[in-house]
C-alpha cells in the first residue's frame, strides 16, 4: 500500500489558487489605484468622497454577491447531475433578478440622490464631492451586478481564467480611463465615476463575446419563467438560501462602515476622513492575498470534509492560514517601518499633514493579522457546514465589535478610538476563535476527539493510493486493493471490490486518454459495506452515465451498477467525486 500523498489536492490549490488570486487581484488592486489617482490627481482632500460612497457600493454588491454566488452553486450540482435545463434556468433566474434589482437601486438611487448622499456624508464641506461622484457611479450599478454575477457561473462553468480576465480588463480600462478623464480631461471626480462605468461595460463585451461562442458552455440564457410564477419563486428562494451566508458580510460591511463614516467625521473632520480613506483602502492590498486564498480553499474543503477525508481537509486549511499570516506580518512590517511609502503613493507625502497620516498609518497596521485569520476562519466555517458559527463570527467581526467598540472608544480617544475599534474587533474575534478551537480539541467532553472542529481520527481511516491513468498502474492498485480486502473479509468480497476498482479507473483512463491525470483513491470497510472513494482532475464528466455528447463510450456504467449497492457523483470545480457502496451481506448471500 503506498503512502498518502498530497499531490492531487495540491494540484488542485495551485490550479484554482492564481485564477482567483487575478480575480482578486483585479478588485482589490483597482479599487486601490483607484483611490490612489483621485488622490494623487485631484488632491488627498477630495480622497474622502470615495470612501463614503462606498456602503452604496457594499449594498448593491450584496445583491450580485447573493445571487451570483448562491445561483452559480446550485447551477454547478445541476450541471453535474446532468440537469442541464435547470442549470440554465438557475443562471438566468439568478442573473436576470441581480440586474433588475441593480436596475431598481440605480433608479431609485439617482431620484433621491440628494436624500442618499446626506446620509452617506453629514460633513457639509465634503458632500459637493460626495454628490459629484455618487450621481455618476451609481448609473453603473446594473453593469457591476451582471459582470459580476456573470463571472461567478463563467467561473463554475469551468473557465476560471476566462472569469479572471475579464475582470482584469474591467479594472484595468478603469484605471486607463482614470488617467485619460481625470488627468488629461479634468472631469474631476464625474470622470473617476464615469472611468469604473466604462471598464464595466469593457468587461461584460469581452466576457460575452467569449463565453457565448464557447463550445463546451453549459449556462444559457433562457426563459427565466417557463412554468410559470411559482418555480420562479421557489428558485428566487433557494438562491437566497444558498447565497445570503457569503453575501451577508457585504450587508454587515455596508453597515459599520457608514456608522464609523459618521464618528469620522464627527470627531475627525474633513482630516480625519483622509487618514481613514487611506488607511481602508491599503486594506485593498491585503484582501487580494485574503480573498484569493479563502476562495480558492472554501470548495476544496468543501468537498473533502463532506466526504469524511479529515486529514486532506486539515492540510488544505493549514497550508491556507500559512500564506494569509505570512502576508498580513510582511504588510505589518513593511507599513510599519516605512508608512510614507504608502503615502507616496497616494501623494500625500509632501502633504503638511503628512505626520498625522504616517501616525494612523502606524496605529493601524497591527489589524492585519487579526483580519486575516478572522477572514480565512470565516470561509472556512462556511466550507464544513458550521453555517451558525460562521453567521456568528460575520455579525460579531463585521457589525457588533466593530460598531459597538467604535461608540465606545471614539467618544473618549477620538481618532485613536476609531483605529483600536477596528483593531480591536479582529483581534478579540480571532482569539475567541482561537478558544473555540482549543475547547473543541481538549475541553469538550467526547470519547471521539477533534481538531479544527472535525473528528481527529478520519473517517476514511482505510486504504489510500495515488495513481495515475495508466492501465498497469491501474491493474497493479486493484490487486493491492483486493488483497488488503480479503485480509479483513473474504475472497468473494475482495474480488466485486476489485472489479468494481477496476470499472471506475478505466473509465477515468479512457476519458483521459490524451493525458495523465492524478487519481486519489481511498478504500475502506466498515460493518455493513465496503466503500471505494475515487476523486480526479480528469475532465468533468460522469463515468456512470451515458451521455451522447461524449466523444467515448462507457459500457462498463452496466457493471458498476450490477455490484453497487449505491453511487454517488458529484463535480465542484473541475474535480470529479464519485463514491461506490458494496454491500457486504448481499455480496456473501451471492456467494
Amino acid at each position: 500500500m503506498s503512502k498518502r500523498r498530497y499531490q492531487l489536492i495540491t494540484d488542485k490549490f495551485r490550479e484554482f489558487f492564481f485564477p482567483t488570486l487575478s480575480i482578486s487581484m483585479a478588485n482589490n488592486m483597482a479599487a486601490f489605484v483607484d483611490a490612489l489617482l483621485v488622490s494623487t490627481f485631484l488632491g488627498v482632500n477630495r480622497l474622502p468622497a470615495v470612501q463614503l460612497c462606498f456602503p452604496i457600493v457594499a449594498f448593491t454588491s450584496l445583491f450580485y454577491g447573493m445571487f451570483g454566488i448562491g445561483g452559480s452553486l446550485i447551477a454547478a450540482n445541476a450541471q453535474a447531475d446532468r440537469e442541464k435545463i435547470k442549470g440554465c434556468r438557475i443562471f438566468s433566474v439568478s442573473v436576470t433578478s441581480a440586474v433588475v434589482v441593480a436596475t431598481l437601486v440605480a433608479i431609485f438611487g439617482t431620484l433621491f440622490r440628494h436624500q442618499i448622499v446626506s446620509v452617506l456624508c453629514g460633513d457639509l464641506n465634503l458632500r459637493t464631492d460626495v454628490l459629484e461622484y455618487y450621481s455618476v457611479l451609481v448609473l453603473g450599478f446594473p453593469l457591476m451586478c451582471l459582470l459580476m454575477s456573470l463571472s461567478f457561473f463563467v467561473r463554475a462553468d469551468g473557465c476560471a481564467k476566462m472569469a479572471s480576465h475579464s475582470i482584469l480588463i474591467s479594472n484595468g480600462v478603469n484605471l486607463l480611463m482614470d488617467c485619460v478623464l481625470m488627468k488629461g480631461l479634468g472631469t474631476g471626480l464625474r470622470g473617476a465615476a464615469l472611468a469604473t462605468i466604462i471598464g464595466y461595460i469593457c468587461g461584460l463585451l469581452f466576457l460575452i463575446f467569449r463565453y457565448e461562442p464557447y463550445p463546451k458552455r453549459q449556462f444559457k440564457l433562457i426563459n427565466p419563467i417557463p412554468n410559470g410564477p411559482k418555480l420562479f419563486l421557489e428558485d428566487i428562494s433557494a438562491i437566497c438560501q444558498k447565497g445570503i451566508p457569503t453575501a451577508a458580510i457585504w450587508l454587515y460591511l455596508m453597515i459599520s462602515v457608514q456608522i464609523t463614516n459618521n464618528l469620522v467625521l464627527s470627531y475627525g473632520g474633513p482630516l480625519g476622513a483622509q487618514a481613514y480613506t487611506i488607511c481602508r483602502n491599503s486594506m485593498s492590498l491585503a484582501y487580494i492575498f485574503f480573498t484569493g486564498t479563502a476562495q480558492t480553499m472554501s470548495p476544496i474543503v468543501g468537498i473533502y470534509s463532506h466526504e469524511g477525508d479529515y486529514d486532506r481537509t486539515r492540510f488544505v486549511l493549514k497550508h491556507s492560514v500559512r500564506i494569509v499570516l505570512v502576508t498580513a506580518l510582511l504588510m505589518v512590517s513593511v507599513f510599519s517601518a516605512f508608512p510614507r511609502s504608502l503615502l507616496w503613493l497616494f501623494g500625500a507625502a509632501a502633504s503638511p499633514d503628512a505626520d498625522y497620516f504616517c501616525r494612523a498609518i502606524r496605529v493601524f497596521t497591527p489589524i492585519y493579522p487579526g483580519l486575516a485569520f478572522t477572514f480565512l476562519m470565516n470561509y472556512y466555517f462556511q466550507a464544513i457546514e458550521q453555517k451558525k458559527l460562521s453567521a456568528a463570527v460575520t455579525t460579531l467581526e463585521g457589525l457588533l465589535l466593530p460598531v459597538s467598540l467604535a461608540y465606545l472608544l471614539v467618544p473618549r480617544f477620538g481618532m485613536r478610538g476609531v483605529w483600536f475599534a477596528l483593531i480591536s474587533a479582529e483581534t478579540i474575534t480571532a482569539i475567541l476563535i482561537i478558544m473555540l478551537l482549543l475547547w473543541d480539541t481538549y475541553g469538550r467532553k467526547s470519547p471521539k476527539r477533534r481538531k479544527y472542529l472535525l473528528p481527529l481520527n478520519n473517517e476514511l481511516a482505510g486504504c489510500e493510493f495515488s495513481v495515475e491513468t495508466d492501465p498497469q498502474e491501474i491493474v497493479k492498485l486493484s490487486e493491492e486493493a483486493s488483497r488488503y480486502i480479503e485480509d479483513r473479509t473474504d475472497h468473494r468480497t475482495a474480488v466485486i471490490t476489485c472489479l468494481a476498482l477496476e470499472e471506475i479507473l478505466t473509465g477515468i483512463a479512457l476519458a483521459n486518454s490524451d493525458t495523465k491525470v492524478s487519481i486519489d483513491v481511498l478504500l475502506w470497510d466498515t460493518e455493513d459495506e465496503i466503500i471505494i472513494s475515487v476523486r480526479d482532475t480528469g475532465i468533468g464528466f460522469n463515468p456512470l452515465l451515458q451521455d451522447a455528447a461524449l466523444s467515448y463510450t462507457f459500457s462498463n456504467a452496466k457493471v458498476l451498477k450490477s455490484i453497487a449497492s449505491q453511487i454517488k457523483y458529484d463535480l465542484v470545480l473541475g474535480m470529479n467525486d464519485t463514491r461506490i457502496h458494496l454491500n457486504r451481506a448481499r455480496h456473501r448471500e451471492s456467494s
